[in-house]
């Protein structure tokens, strides 16, 4: 088995982004190729869904942010916002979600495990 690093950030995408290859997904401008990032579809029915696995690294976006070529793994089992909240580690994170962020490592691992999935 091949193990991959745990999600380091929090991507905020709405559902038409969430195809894969995705057109030109959002990221932090720290993303280098081997990120991966935590996708958290928003609307109604959001949560966490996918992890992208970004295979480039961020560049500038023309109309303002960053942007990387990526392969998106839909999560087996995706984690609604209420349970998100629900769970100590996971609460903090997810509570206040405004836009792309940093996820800690311990929240990391904590949404690979309620997810069922290993880093």
């Amino acid at each position: 088995m091949t193990t991959r690093a745990a999600p380091s950030s929090i991507l905020l995408w709405n559902a038409e982004e969430l195809h894969d290859p995705p057109a030109a997904p959002c990221c932090l401008r720290s993303t280098r190729a081997g990120s991966r990032a935590a996708v958290y579809r928003t609307g109604p029915g959001g949560g966490v869904v996918a992890v992208v696995e970004f295979t480039s690294d961020a560049e500038p976006r023309p109309e303002g942010g960053w942007y990387a070529t990526g392969t998106v793994r839909p999560l087996a089992r995706p984690l609604p916002r209420a349970e998100l909240l629900a769970d100590d580690v996971l609460a903090p994170v997810f509570r206040h979600l405004r836009g792309r962020r940093g996820l800690p490592e311990a929240a990391a691992q904590r949404l690979l495990a309620c997810a069922g999935a290993t880093p």
